[in-house]
């Protein structure tokens, strides 16, 4: 009995490559766009499907990323509503 692979070919693989990348182009284009002064956060995945957090603040231009929520928060808040 033959088994068949349940693997992605390498066809498979690159195509998703390229529309992960798309999106990446489409996500930053959006972002020109669409420049405010406002702080923006928002949720990602990489490539193992694992979720972070990545926020970009246009007014000074720095950006950071996180593994969680609850540390995004954090930040946000030291950031943000706390001045040493």
């Amino acid at each position: 009995m033959m088994k068949t692979s349940v693997l992605p070919t390498q066809k498979t693989k690159i195509s998703l490559l390229l529309i992960e990348s798309f999106k990446a182009i489409i996500e930053k284009l959006i972002q020109a766009l669409t420049r405010s002064h406002e702080l923006q956060v928002w949720r990602k995945k990489d490539r193992n499907g694992n979720a972070y957090w990545q926020a970009f603040d246009p007014k000074t231009r720095k950006s950071t990323s996180l593994s969680s929520e609850a540390e995004m928060r954090i930040w946000i808040e030291q950031r943000y509503y706390h001045s040493d």
